[in-house]
């Protein structure tokens, strides 16, 4: 009798400014299957970036034993997410002359004209981190995913590369690091994001992927069935508990408190006879005298900074040509009320909340925005461990290449 398929554990670690989620499922005989999850207050990140390694490491530690003991299974390795203000997306595009005349392309010749294109010339303060091939052009004509075999004179491909900056990287593994876990790959977060939330129809028709975070929003762009754009823009849902507890003199706490119960993104959406009680922010006194503040005061806070966000977002992705599918919304900063609204009017954009497909087992709770990314990941890494067992077409073989050489 034929032993059973080894199982093989995959973990992903949502490391957020505010929260990290630690999600582990297991790869048996080609599927996938939840084992478990964690979600845990975030420690030593600033804006998707680190500030205090000790930190970030003991947070991580800590969720990871915490996931330990729920699932029983040891956590090694760890595929982790990446944004933050540093990220920037660039196109590059390389091409060689076969020769005089037509002649049938070979695996060679894709392989040399896509490392081509991406020897890209970097600052050496920045790294890539992805490489996603777009297309194959042939003697100008373009959408080509599979040149070997067909005939042409030249040769061309562009890709699309996602950089970081190499300190915030190296320091985001190294508090995995400090953590004992091994960083098997970062992912930039809409990236794995839409594995999740973007069916085929999406990318094809043009859909905007926006991550609404504490620290940062990462936005990325599909047009045409390829990645057209990524960038960061450098606010979140900190920034509006930040603008609440200066306008409104208090604690950060009772700030965030105030955002996720009363806030909104116009403030003309507030009740003009609406109050609610506001802590001050008083040092020294055991329980600090709180004031009636009118709600619309609230909404008066946080009104230019979403619409500072929504016209960043809007400058991003309106970089081409209009977006078929509209903008999906990932993160839990897109929840503060009208903000999704206020993008759709700004763009004239369907905007949808992201709906993650969960993988099979896992709980409804994962059935949210905030976990479009952990659940992403988790069929991102199972394509990367598939394509290391069985590498099929090109663009596979190429990306396997890549990965190791990132």
């Amino acid at each position: 009798m034929p032993a059973a398929p080894e199982r093989v554990p995959l973990n992903i670690l949502d490391l957020g400014t505010s929260g990290i989620r630690l999600v582990q499922v297991v790869e048996q005989g080609g599927l996938l299957r939840y084992a478990g999850h964690v979600a845990a207050p975030s420690r030593g990140l600033r804006k998707g970036t680190v500030v205090s390694v000790a930190d970030a490491a003991e947070a991580i530690r800590a969720a990871a034993a915490g996931l330990e003991a729920r699932t029983g299974l040891a956590i090694e390795r760890v595929f982790l997410s990446l944004t933050g203000a540093h990220v920037r997306g660039m196109s590059s595009q390389a091409g060689v002359a076969l020769t005089s005349r037509s002649r049938e392309i070979s695996h060679d010749d894709a392989r040399r004209v896509l490392d081509l294109a991406r020897a890209i010339a970097l600052p050496p303060e920045r790294q890539i981190i992805h490489v996603v091939p777009q297309e194959f052009v042939l003697d100008r004509q373009g959408g080509i995913h599979e040149p070997v075999g067909m005939l042409a004179t030249r040769l061309e491909a562009k890709i699309y590369a996602i950089t970081v900056m190499a300190t915030a990287k190296d320091n985001l593994v190294l508090a995995a690091n400090h953590a004992g876990l091994e960083v098997v790959e970062l992912i930039f977060a809409p990236l794995a994001s839409a594995e999740a939330c973007l069916a085929t129809e999406d990318r094809h028709a043009g859909v905007a992927f926006v991550d609404m975070g504490a620290g940062s929003t990462g936005v990325l762009v599909y047009r045409d069935g390829r990645v057209d754009h990524a960038a960061v823009v450098p606010i979140g849902g900190d920034h509006f508990t930040s603008d609440i507890s200066i306008g409104l003199k208090t604690p950060l706490q009772e700030a965030e408190r105030i955002k996720c119960g009363f806030g909104m993104a116009e403030a003309s959406a507030g009740a003009e006879t609406s109050a609610i009680e506001v802590p001050s922010q008083e040092r020294g006194i055991a329980a600090a005298p709180t004031r009636l503040v009118p709600l619309r005061r609230v909404g008066e806070w946080i009104e230019p900074r979403a619409r500072e966000l929504v016209q960043r977002i809007q400058a991003e992705v309106s970089k081409g040509p209009g977006l078929g599918a509209g903008m999906v919304l990932g993160g839990g900063a897109w929840r503060l009320q009208g903000l999704a609204e206020m993008l759709a009017l700004a763009t004239g954009m369907g905007v949808r909340a992201a709906v993650p497909q969960l993988v099979e087992g896992m709980p409804a709770e994962m059935h949210e925005p905030e976990y479009a990314f952990a659940v992403g990941a988790c069929y991102y890494a199972h394509r990367i461990l598939v394509r290391q067992q069985r590498p099929s077409g090109l663009w596979e073989r190429l990306r396997a290449r890549w990965q190791s050489l990132s």
